[in-house]
């Protein structure tokens, strides 16, 4: 790579190696969709990894990254339609992320949750006058939240997922992989504030060279509600790079409120910003939950 930038956002600087020094012809825009098709399998790894940590909680906390153990009762679903902006600059290069999440939860019982997770994902890469894109379906995830501890202010939950190699293969937005993943989550509440914590481990079954086996994560969140309709919300988190030749980790954190027209209801906004070179400059977060 040209210098640690996000994955899902260097889609051609991985390759650019195999350019000969100082070559100025142009690359056809066949050799350019190659290159695309095969750097952006890391950037399927990193949509994957932030997409299976989204929130899908009784009353979800978007546009946190870390979810907290609250679900949605036995016979009680939620619809949560996520979207985000992200960018980065280089002085040579501009690059844009859109990400567009649609995920469904049903209760199975008061305290088990099933999920299913579809991403789309579209990225442009921006050089000069040249522009190249793709775009498609991303993997998707299916998933558990079973809450097992509840006393008082403190609770506990895992959340195992599963992600599925569903994704747009010949846009390279697939790892081509089974990737398993396991969550933990801790919730303590003190009205008006809330406190999560979030740990995981996520691991690639079938990695290239120059991705990592063993991916981690953590976060934390901390909310204040104002009253019963607004909560702000704020939030800080890492998470292992899947490229080994990037910065190490993945940080950003975020700031934004939820705002519940009603009690089944919920509107986030919020505004995240990288805090390692490995991570998207800034990004625009805005989602809807809607529980029934």
């Amino acid at each position: 790579m040209i210098r640690d930038r996000p994955l899902e956002e260097t889609w051609l600087s991985r390759t650019c190696g195999s350019c000969p020094t100082g070559s100025s012809r142009p690359d056809s825009t066949l050799d350019r969709r190659k290159r695309v098709r095969e750097a952006t399998r890391l950037a399927g790894l990193l949509v994957f990894a932030f997409s299976v940590h989204w929130p899908t909680a009784a009353r979800a906390a978007h546009p946190l990254l870390t979810e907290d153990t609250g679900t949605q009762g036995a016979g009680r679903y939620q619809i949560e339609l996520t979207h985000e902006l992200s960018h980065n600059h280089d002085i040579k290069t501009k690059e844009r992320a859109k990400s567009i999440n649609a995920v469904f939860s049903i209760g199975l019982t008061d305290t088990i949750d099933a999920i299913l997770d579809l991403p789309y994902e579209q990225l442009t890469e921006r050089t000069g006058s040249t522009s190249t894109s793709v775009s498609g379906y991303a993997d998707m995830e299916i998933a558990a939240k079973w809450r097992f501890y509840d006393e008082g202010p403190l609770s506990f939950a895992l959340r195992p997922g599963l992600g599925l190699p569903t994704g747009n293969d010949d846009e390279g937005l697939s790892a081509d992989t089974v990737i398993p993943s396991l969550f933990g989550v801790m919730t303590y509440t003190s009205d008006p504030w809330a406190f999560n914590l979030h740990l995981g481990y996520t691991r690639i079954l079938d990695n290239e060279p120059e991705e990592r086996r063993n991916i981690y994560h953590v976060s934390a969140s901390v909310e204040y509600s104002v009253n019963e309709s607004l909560r702000l919300v704020s939030d800080a988190s890492a998470e292992s790079n899947p490229e080994k030749s990037g910065h190490p980790n993945v940080g950003s954190a975020v700031i934004g409120l939820v705002y519940s027209l009603t009690s089944d209801l919920d509107f986030g906004f919020g505004y995240r910003k990288g805090l390692t070179d490995a991570a998207p400059d800034h990004a625009w977060l805005v989602g809807m939950a809607w529980r029934f």
